[in-house]
């Protein structure tokens, strides 16, 4: 059996989704009118406010939403086996997914363009938007635990990456000056960015930096990032997420193309495609529903925030209402900006399955091994043998990239929490919620997580927390279409099962912290912290707390949520 099938499958699932079900949502519940004033003219200030070209806003919106999420989270839920994952990624983002990214973007652009804080506080509720900005913190924090750690893995273990990112970044930021301060229009000042990128890619292949030393990749990572978060949004992480966008696609595109010709190639599918409920262990040997030995669990709720994304994201809420809502030129460029790009983002999720589908390797191996393993054995016979350094270079770039440009949103949106969290508190806003402040908070905090080593258990309780906003999302979008009169089944039936998979989850992963440490007397971490066992430990306790108090959290949200449904539908 080879990709092709699921690949040609996934491919018409998504165009009927787009062409389909997202043209006729579209036109009739949200009505976007071209002559209305977006947000992004109505309050221009060139900072958070400006009209941008749907063609780039397209390319910030998807490599802004597009991160580690549906390139890892496939080979997490493959432990059950390949079908389990091509079926939640498909149905996932058919009616959950995409519809989610438009209608919060689209939410957000008719409400002036305010962010979540600030819409949960005026549909729900006050304490909501305590709970929520709470929530948000916490969250934040786990997703630079799991990316700064991965970044930097990508950096240590791909030394040909580093010259190639060093000159993404130097091409973003040349790029952006060309587009936004000479106006030298999108065409030009793209091509220039993307020859850099090139010559990175090329002088990262002949000239590798290889260093073996993750805390010295951690430093230059958290540089980095600290830039990102101190630097205009318009100068430096706008530009640069823009210009990953070209590599990011076409490393997506060059995947699925090797799977659609797969049979001429000769590259089989060598995974199983079903390992049971409770999946299998890395050993080999059947898993139980406390994941004992590494498996993740019960495949519900597991699977469905194993998958951080690609079906399903909380994350794309805050880059549609914080970010593409303050740019949209006209409304009707939503559906392609906020719609369009989720779709992309399911090709990507199948990309990766693909190549993990036809890795010769276990759910044990180290995950950015397995896709560099997969897309050599699908794009080797290709190119040829003589390709190998190439095919590793880019992808490793490609990797790095998806990890990188995420987290520099990640920086932002944390300041903007803080912000919200401390309003009407001048003296505490000015001393922790200032963008260098706060974005030292997260960096030493979520990288001090991240060297805990318990790598799966951070992702599963980080997807746990990212699912579920994004039910909260869809409930709010619920409550505001209710309000207006408007059509909420959509979005409001995909919302109640989110937020109950998603509770379960927090719940079952704060409960195997606990479960770990008390019943059996040990931890989930690897070295250096599993030398000092009463640290991994405490560490693990600390996990198990965060994850009872996101589940908490989410809980407030949810309840208050749906009172406010409920005073919408009665017209109160």
């Amino acid at each position: 059996m080879f990709p092709i099938w699921f690949v040609i499958l996934g491919i018409i699932v998504y165009i009927i989704a787009y062409w389909g079900y997202a043209k006729w949502y579209d036109k009739n519940v949200w009505e976007p009118d071209p002559k209305r004033p977006t947000p992004a003219h109505t309050y221009m200030d060139g900072i958070r406010f400006f009209p941008v070209s749907k063609y780039v806003l397209y390319g910030f919106q998807f490599k802004g939403i597009a991160g580690l999420g549906p390139i890892f989270g496939p080979f997490i839920a493959m432990f059950y086996g390949w079908l389990p994952a091509l079926l939640w990624i498909l149905v996932g983002n058919f009616f959950i997914g995409w519809i989610q990214d438009y209608s919060t973007l689209m939410m957000s652009v008719r409400n002036e363009g305010k962010t979540m804080g600030p819409l949960t506080y005026e549909i729900i509720s006050p304490r909501a938007r305590s709970c929520l900005m709470g929530f948000l913190l916490f969250y934040l924090i786990l997703i630079t635990a799991v990316f700064v750690f991965l970044c930097s893995c990508f950096f240590m273990w791909y030394g040909e990456s580093v010259l190639a990112m060093i000159f993404l970044l130097i091409g973003g930021v040349v790029s952006g000056a060309m587009l936004y301060r000479l106006k030298t229009g999108v065409a030009a000042s793209t091509i220039v960015g993307l020859i850099l990128v090139i010559i990175g890619i090329v002088l990262g292949v002949y000239y590798p930096i290889v260093y073996e030393n993750l805390g010295f990749w951690i430093i230059i990572t958290s540089i980095i990032l600290f830039i990102a978060a101190a630097a205009p949004l318009i100068d430096f992480t706008h530009p640069v997420i823009y210009l990953a966008s070209y590599p990011a696609i076409f490393g997506i595109l060059l995947l699925i193309f090797a799977e659609l010709i797969s049979p001429i190639t000769n590259v089989p599918i060598v995974q199983p495609e079903w390992l049971g409920v409770f999946g299998i262990t890395p050993e080999g040997a059947p898993g139980d529903f406390w994941g004992s030995a590494g498996s993740p669990g019960p495949i519900w709720p597991i699977l469905m925030v194993s998958i951080a994304c690609g079906a399903i994201s909380g994350w794309h809420s805050l880059v549609s209402t914080s970010g593409s809502a303050g740019q949209l030129d006209v409304e009707t460029d939503a559906l392609p900006v906020g719609g369009g790009a989720m779709i992309m983002e399911g090709l990507l999720a199948l990309s990766a399955l693909g190549a993990f589908m036809v890795a010769a390797v276990s759910p044990g191996t180290p995950k950015w091994t397995a896709l560099i393993t997969g897309a050599e054995n699908l794009l080797t016979p290709i190119f040829g043998s003589n390709a190998v350094s190439w095919i590793d270079g880019f992808y490793g770039m490609w990797l790095e990239l998806y990890a990188l440009t995420i987290e520099m949103l990640v920086m932002r949106f944390f300041t903007m929490a803080m912000k919200d969290l401390t309003s009407g508190r001048p003296a505490l806003q000015t001393a922790i919620a200032n963008r260098f402040v706060a974005a030292l908070i997260v960096l030493i905090i979520g990288g001090g997580f991240a060297y805990s080593g318990a790598w799966i258990n951070l992702w599963l309780l980080f997807g746990g927390s990212n699912q579920l906003l994004a039910g909260l999302a869809l409930t709010l979008v619920s409550i505001y279409l209710a309000k207006v009169k408007k059509p909420s089944k959509y979005t409001l039936g995909p919302a109640i099962f989110m937020i109950i998979t998603c509770e379960a989850a927090l719940l079952y992963e704060s409960l195997k912290f606990f479960y770990k440490v008390f019943w059996l007397g040990g931890f989930f971490a690897k070295p250096p912290l599993s030398n000092y066992p009463p640290l991994a430990q405490g560490l693990n306790v600390i996990f198990g707390i965060i994850g009872l108090v996101l589940f908490i959290l989410g809980l407030i949200v949810a309840y208050d949520a749906a009172k406010a449904y409920g005073r919408a539908r009665r017209g109160e």
